[in-house]
């Protein structure tokens, strides 16, 4: 069998259990099992068939048996741990993807219990070491140590990563190493190990180990465990109804109300994944070359100047109140603040270093202790510096960032280095800025920001990884946690329900948005607000007719609102009705009269009426209220044409010609031509508009042919036509 059909097998499988259709569950098993060849496991299949063969019977036979839904539940799980055990197999011997090529690897490597022995002994050497007086001795061989430790704590990442179903002998080793022997960055870093390990293999143990850990006392380890629970329950959402304990254990987890505040949290923060591709484009297309502009003008600028003095130059400050990107940095802020990952475009072309060849140090909290870090801050030039200090602090940095950011900086050369140190010395402004920042932040949105942080590492590593195609995506998906059962109970309160609905329409995520509001709206019918939010997802979706319908309702509970006003006319006009979409116009009108764009829509909706003389009257209005914009001078002249105004048209495509005509100016202007009279200076038009706005002969002719209707109405002569194309073309080929 190839890999893709296993695949198969295994997934149908599970299908048909999902489904209760256990015969035939059972056939594809034994199927599967054959493929590893026969043996205890294809014996515990067919015990396991005779079980649910008397189940069957006694069920169909009508007798009684209050021991009947245990045993089925058994068989289940049973069933289920069987296919586990015989997909693993069999991808163990036959895959060449990472996990499976690690696991044939590590058969031999040490056990959990050797690993975690080890980290014992070198504990010891680690304390004897701290005692010795020779600084410099002691510094380089607690350095060694420690990078020793960082080698053995990789390799117990990888045994839990890679380690089959456990016992409870394992379970109590590492229960006594979270108590004793682990350090915090390592206690948050095997979170992870957990995490991959249970993608890979459904292990109901390793499942409450970590469902323990969401009560940890260190923030750092229950706020990734709660993370990784949620992902998992998420992928295993389906297969949660045959582990009762599981479900039990979260349910008395989140008895507790600040676990169920950090819950949504989590939920909100992985829902803004769903925009990290967005935001690193519009960094890219938006923010860095607004910046770059920035750092341009500001050279200029000091090149420019002789002088600078205590005054500002006017030049600056008119460079510095640019409207444009002063609202991109306040959005910038502001994105940042929230908690979105505005750093993964920068940071994306950073994980080349070896350092991050190793899985487990995707994931390894940031700490300045780490031997590979400690080293590049031992030089002289870096030395005193408070770049570790500051990096360490920042909230908006994840760890896997901080470690591209240290590496990054070593390549920096040394003159460059010493500049920095002074620039980031114990006195300069920015560390005491970071200080009064530090101190001064809201401990509840430090909490938050670790999960955020955490989530910002995965989302790094399952998107950046150099094996990340072997790795089941966890943010590939919806991530809907409303239609996962075991988590939506404790998201149904209804101001929970409108922050994440709100977080799902900032971020344009309307369907998700659209559920929320939809059952939102079951107990608050008569709030006009939501009904304004529900139609405007539908309007996005271009789903116009719902979305009217939602906006009437709204317009109802709350009548004459501006906003809602022009999106029923906005729906109208995509519906193709201009009478509504007039009507709603004018009431909207009435409430901002001086409002061009309104005065436009209108002269629109007349336009498509045929009324043309109305509409010319609202494209004058619109003109008048915006001083003269050229926005409005295109449909004046196309209105003019069609009220035979023909003076009042030409006075418009003169102002259009001259600024930045396009090819429908030069259309237009030929076409005037040609109305009064002059075909051969409609010619002569037509092809000035070509070569000047290099159209394509055929695109021209497309908009040619369009309006030949309205030309031959104004009272062109049919047999003129291809007189003036042949000769427009005899023109263009001179």
């Amino acid at each position: 069998m190839t890999i893709s059909e296993i695949d198969s097998l295994y997934a149908r499988i599970f299908r048909f259990l999902y489904q209760m259709r256990i015969k035939e569950a059972i056939m594809d098993l034994g199927y599967l099992i054959q493929q590893n060849g026969f043996g205890p496991a294809y014996d515990e299949l067919v015990q396991q068939e005779t079980t649910y063969r008397y189940l069957l019977r006694y069920r169909l036979e009508g007798v009684e048996d209050k021991e009947r839904d245990k045993v089925l539940l058994k068989l289940i799980r049973t069933l289920c741990e069987l296919a586990d055990s015989a997909y693993r197999q069999w991808l163990t011997v036959n895959s060449s993807q990472w996990y499976y090529s690690r696991l044939r690897a590590y058969r031999s490597a040490k056990n959990t219990q050797e690993v975690l022995e080890e980290l014992r002994e070198l504990d010891a050497e680690l304390a004897l070491t701290s005692l010795k007086k020779d600084e410099d001795q002691r510094k380089a061989e607690m350095l060694q140590l420690n990078s020793r430790r960082e080698q053995l704590s990789g390799t117990l990442f990888q045994r839990l990563l890679l380690s089959d179903i456990w016992s409870d002998r394992e379970v109590k080793l590492l229960q006594e190493a979270y108590a004793h022997l682990l350090y915090s960055h390592e206690k948050a870093l095997l979170v992870s190990a957990l995490l991959l390990s249970l993608q890979f293999l459904f292990d109901e143990k390793k499942f409450l180990f970590l469902l323990d850990l969401c009560e940890h006392e260190e923030v750092e380890v229950n706020r990734r465990a709660l993370t990784a629970v949620m992902l998992l329950f998420d992928m295993y959402d389906r297969r949660m109804q045959w582990y009762p304990a599981i479900s039990s254990r979260l349910a008395a987890l989140l008895e507790d109300e600040a676990r169920q505040s950090a819950l949504l949290s989590i939920f909100i923060q992985l829902a803004r994944t769903k925009d990290v591709d967005t935001i690193s484009r519009r960094m890219q297309e938006e923010f860095l070359p607004e910046m770059s502009r920035l750092g341009s003008s500001i050279q200029q600028k000091l090149t420019e100047s002789q002088e600078f003095g205590e005054e500002l130059n006017p030049d600056w400050k008119e460079l510095f109140e640019d409207a444009s990107l002063s609202e991109k940095m306040q959005e910038f802020s502001e994105m940042q603040i929230e908690g979105v990952d505005v750093y993964m475009s920068t940071f994306s072309n950073l994980k080349f270093y070896p350092f991050f060849k190793e899985i487990h140090n995707w994931f390894l909290p940031f700490y300045s202790e780490h031997s590979q870090v400690a080293e590049l801050f031992k030089h002289d030039s870096l030395q005193g510096v408070n770049v570790t200090k500051l990096v360490t602090s920042s909230d908006f940095l994840c760890s896997s960032d901080k470690y591209s950011f240290c590496f990054n900086l070593a390549q920096v050369p040394e003159t460059y280095r010493s500049q920095m140190a002074a620039n980031l010395g114990s006195e300069s402004e920015a560390y005491q800025e970071m200080q009064k920042m530090e101190q001064s932040s809201n401990q509840r949105l430090k909490t938050e920001s670790v999960s955020n942080r955490y989530i910002q590492d995965l989302y790094r590593f399952y998107k950046l990884f150099s094996h990340k195609k072997d790795f089941k995506d966890v943010f590939a998906g919806s991530l809907d946690f409303y239609a996962v059962s075991g988590i939506s109970p404790y998201l149904e309160q209804e101001e929970i329900m409108l922050k994440v609905a709100l977080v799902y329409f900032k971020t344009k995520h309307y369907r998700q948005a659209l559920k929320l509001f939809d059952r939102l709206l079951e107990n608050k019918a008569g709030d006009a607000d939501l009904h304004r939010k529900k139609a405007y997802c539908h309007q996005q979706l271009q789903e116009y007719a719902v979305a009217l319908q939602a906006y009437l309702k709204a317009d109802l509970l709350q009548h004459d609102n501006l906003w809602t006003l022009k999106r029923i006319s906005a729906c109208y006009r995509q519906l193709k009705n201009n009478e509504e979409a007039l009507v709603y116009y004018r009431r909207a009108e009435k409430l901002d009269p001086e409002n061009y764009v309104l005065s436009m829509n209108i002269g629109h909706c007349l336009m498509d009426l045929q009324r043309y003389n109305e509409a010319l009257q609202s494209y004058y209005k619109a003109e008048f209220i915006s001083g003269e914009s050229p926005r409005t001078w295109r449909p004046l002249v196309w209105c003019a044409i069609m009220c035979k105004k023909y003076d009042q048209a030409g006075k418009y495509v003169q102002k259009l010609l001259a600024h930045k005509p396009v090819m429908v100016d030069f259309l237009n202007a030929g076409h005037l031509e040609w109305l009064q009279g002059s075909a051969l200076k409609a010619i002569q038009m037509y092809k000035k508009g070509i070569r000047l706005t290099h159209t394509a002969q055929s695109e021209f002719f497309d908009l040619f042919e369009k309006d030949l209707p309205v030309l031959l109405e104004q009272g062109i002569n049919q047999a003129d036509i291809p007189v003036v194309r042949d000769g427009l073309l005899y023109q263009l080929e001179e």
